[in-house]
């Protein structure tokens, strides 16, 4: 018995990295919320941890990711989004994409997508690295709400994987309310 659990045991300590490592996400599991006029924001950090593969299974290199930020018109239009994005300094190549958003009856440029190139990470080697920061929104009234990340992941020979909403598979975090402090009239 004590050897079938000892076995049971090692068998998932050798499962768990696969299952937590199994497709790009964003390392942060929770953030505070902000309000779009204070000067906090949140840093997240993007996991990928293998390069492509073919039909044929052939193993290729991470050349660049796409990173897709929710923050539509209807994201902001929800009360969830995630605004004021901004790359962190970095050696790779980032190329940043915004668009007119309207929030609280302002328009302003939202970065809606951050691309990294310039990469070549082995196959089997992960990438990780704290890449942008932003600021949280949730609506008024919600204890927490989760936002997703659309990520993808280009190689060479045309090949790509795609974390996405649409697939079930995007990165995400959990927005939740900040805490009432007691001194927060002072």
């Amino acid at each position: 018995m004590k050897k079938t659990l000892l076995s049971l045991a090692m068998a998932g300590a050798f499962l768990a990295p696969q299952v937590v490592s199994a497709h790009s996400s964003i390392l942060e599991k929770e953030v505070t919320a902000s309000v779009m006029t204070d000067h906090s924001s949140s840093y997240l950090t993007i996991q990928v941890p293998h390069g492509c593969k073919d039909e044929a299974e052939n193993e290729y290199p991470t050349k660049a990711l796409i990173i897709k930020f929710p923050n539509s018109q209807a994201d902001i239009d929800s009360g969830n989004f995630f605004a004021n994005v901004a790359p962190v300094a970095s050696y790779y190549g980032v190329r940043t994409k915004t668009e007119k958003r309207t929030i609280n009856g302002e328009e302003s440029d939202q970065v809606t997508e951050i691309a990294i190139t310039g990469l070549n990470v082995p196959y089997k080697s992960t990438f990780k690295a704290e890449l942008f920061r932003g600021k949280p929104i949730l609506k008024e009234g919600l204890e927490e709400a989760e936002l997703n990340f659309d990520i993808i992941q280009y190689c060479p020979n045309g090949t790509t994987a795609a974390w996405t909403v649409e697939n079930g598979k995007a990165g995400h975090v959990t927005v939740k309310k900040a805490e009432v402090s007691e001194h927060a009239d002072h």
